[in-house]
């Protein structure tokens, strides 16, 4: 790319000046200025630590269990100006969303040791960051299909996963984020993906079929688990999913209001959770995820919270709010906890995530 030219600048406004059309001509110039300037300055992502370790859930004089790490929205440095905001808006580019600087509809998360996974839907884009050393890049497409809603995500030894719940597929991507293939069979509406990393499964909520279903590591089916009903093992509409590190999966039956439980063989093996307000109650259940200590982190995404249970359904904790401050949530969506505790969240219609950290009795 050529260094910037000052000069020619000066003679672009000379002859605009004189000409019948100037003001608009220079107001087009100025936003095509701006707009090149922005695509090809370099960013980094910008990682919000101001209220680091400052807000803990529950409050005094109890016991912290929960406190607040950072958050996430600005996945390139060059936002950081106005002048990007002044031509672009407060809400990110709606405009040309694959391009957005900033994250739009993070929807589901995973993490894979310093590599953040983010299923961004108002973007149409995966995002993958480098927690390491700041930096991201993104996957529109999956050969020579642009996404249209990419929902769920996973990853494992360089491959990562993506399901695209109006392209009805899962496809599969190398390291280098070139498409690799796709699953097997036909779904109606994938939405979100789960991995058994021992037993080499992934786990995907076909949620208008009412079904889980399950596949290898290269996409070839293995059976399913389910079928529509609000019996034991029948599902209606079920979305997110969880593995845990003893290969039980964890299902939100989002339109049974519940969580169940089922062991690495696919039987059923527990449940909890029913319809309503009451704080142990689900409104419109979403993430799921299990800590070190087996405790069961659920978004119930209506209520702009983050509710915590035992394995066998008592409800043990709760944090966040609707609002827009630090540990506040908007409709939050996927949760992922990694091996150190630390807890992701997709909060969605804020445009970010939002990381806290699980202190484990002493």
């Amino acid at each position: 790319m050529k260094p910037f030219n000052l000069f020619n600048l000066l003679k672009l406004f000379t002859l605009f000046t004189y000409s019948p059309f100037c003001y608009m001509k220079l107001f087009n110039l100025f936003i095509l200025f701006t707009l090149v300037f922005y695509a090809c300055a370099p960013g980094s992502v910008i990682i919000d630590k101001e209220a680091m370790d400052k807000i803990y859930w529950p409050g005094p004089p109890e016991s912290p269990r929960i406190k607040y790490q950072w958050s996430l929205s600005i996945i390139s440095g060059r936002e950081s100006g106005g002048l990007y905001k002044l031509v672009m808006g407060e809400e990110g580019d709606f405009t040309d969303p694959q391009n957005s600087p900033r994250l739009l509809r993070p929807y589901s998360i995973y993490v894979d040791g310093e590599t953040l996974y983010i299923a961004d839907t108002g973007a149409f884009r995966v995002t993958v960051i480098d927690l390491k050393n700041f930096r991201a890049r993104n996957i529109t497409n999956a050969g020579n299909a642009e996404f249209v809603s990419p929902v769920g995500i996973v990853a494992f030894e360089g491959m990562t996963y993506v399901s695209d719940s109006a392209l009805k597929k899962v496809f599969i991507f190398d390291r280098e984020g070139r498409l690799s293939g796709e699953f097997q069979g036909s779904f109606q509406r994938p939405t979100s993906l789960a991995i058994d990393r021992k037993r080499g499964i992934i786990y995907v909520s076909d949620t208008v079929a009412h079904v889980i279903n399950r596949f290898d590591l290269a996409g070839a089916d293995l059976g399913s688990i389910g079928r529509n009903g609000s019996g034991e093992g029948e599902f209606n509409f079920p979305t997110h999913l969880w593995v845990d590190d003893q290969g039980r999966l964890y299902v939100t039956d989002e339109m049974n209001f519940r969580i169940q439980i089922f062991s690495p063989a696919g039987d059923f093996a527990g449940m909890f959770g029913a319809a309503g307000d009451a704080p142990q109650n689900f409104e419109r259940p979403k993430g799921i995820a299990t800590d070190s200590d087996g405790n069961v982190y659920v978004a119930d995404s209506i209520k702009d919270t983050i509710k915590i249970f035992s394995r066998e359904g008592e409800l043990l904790l709760l944090f966040g709010q609707e609002g827009r401050s630090y540990g506040d949530f908007y409709l939050p969506s996927g949760i992922f906890i990694n091996a150190n505790d630390n807890i992701y969240v997709a909060d969605t219609y804020n445009g970010r995530v939002q990381v806290f950290q699980y202190l484990k009795k002493k």
